[in-house]
């Protein structure tokens, strides 16, 4: 049963590995999990925000990233972008979002992006 109190990451935990990889924009391509995810949770907003980023010099420099989506309170989330080891590339504040789990984890290694749990 969802439970809006969890990790989107804990409720979709049965994922690991992909079978197929999906095209995404500027050549980017995102695993069986995540696709499933943003379907169900509407959140393909998610996933346009973290490929936008990449478009700056400083993320095409990262070959591993983390992004999380965390709720502040009720309707608004902040995402974070590290680089794995702590060190902050970018935050986010979005004002307002439907989306229903408290958080929600995604890495992205080199042009792919993954559940942590699908590595």
């Amino acid at each position: 049963m969802k439970n809006p109190g969890i990790s989107a990451n804990e409720f979709y935990n049965h994922f690991s590995g992909t079978e197929q990889y999906f095209a995404y924009f500027f050549g980017f391509v995102f695993t069986d999990g995540v696709k499933i995810i943003a379907e169900e949770e509407q959140c393909f907003w998610l996933i346009d925000c973290i490929v936008s980023y990449q478009l700056s010099e400083k993320f095409r420099q990262e070959e591993f990233q983390v992004w999380k989506l965390e709720r502040v309170k009720e309707t608004e989330f902040r995402l974070t972008a590290t680089d794995g080891n702590n060190k902050v590339l970018a935050t986010q504040d979005i004002p307002f979002s439907d989306f229903f789990f408290k958080e929600f984890t995604i890495w992205k290694e080199g042009n792919v992006l993954l559940l942590p749990s699908e590595h």
